[in-house]
């Protein structure tokens, strides 16, 4: 015989989405944190192809025109230069740090995520435990009901065979 729908199928269907969901959510929170992490290296890449432009405009600082000669203003916007690239390695010190500061909050994201991972699962296997027990409790009184039919059917059995036998002795 086949069970009767469970009470709380609605809950349990729910709880299970909501499972779903969470592990959707904990998915996101760790690819975000994964893009995060790869802006970072960019950054720190860019700040280092950028102190190494800086390092090479300093060795070219005196470097003398292709005619031989080094003009004052030549050598004073060469120095412009090295300053605007000190300028552009403090923007991106800063934008580091504040990708570093976004990575914290990404990583506070994937805990915040995974715990409500862990609880939507517990809640799921709560509802699931008690569905085991609603069905075994169901095949249990199910099982006592055939044995109560079958202890009926030989009681009655036993009646109809002593009414015959009180028949034929008569």
């Amino acid at each position: 015989m086949k069970p009767p729908r469970y009470p709380l199928q609605t809950v349990l269907d729910q709880r299970g989405r909501d499972k779903e969901d969470a592990k959707k959510a904990f998915a996101q929170s760790i690819r975000n944190l994964e893009l995060q992490q790869q802006r970072l290296k960019d950054l720190e890449a860019e700040k280092v192809a950028l102190a190494k432009t800086k390092e090479e405009m300093i060795e070219r600082l005196y470097d003398p025109e292709p005619d031989g000669t080094i003009q004052l203003t030549t050598v004073e916007r060469r120095r412009d230069g090295v300053k605007y690239m000190d300028v552009r390695i403090e923007e991106k010190g800063r934008e580091i740090v504040s990708q570093q500061n976004t990575i914290r909050d990404a990583e506070e994201n994937v805990e915040k995520m995974k715990a409500l991972l862990v609880e939507a699962d517990k809640a799921l296997k709560a509802i699931e435990k008690h569905q085991e027990n609603w069905l075994a409790e169901w095949k249990k009184e199910m099982a006592q009901k055939e044995q109560r039919v079958g202890e009926e059917i030989t009681l009655a059995r036993f009646v109809r065979d002593s009414a015959e036998a009180a028949e034929e002795n008569e």
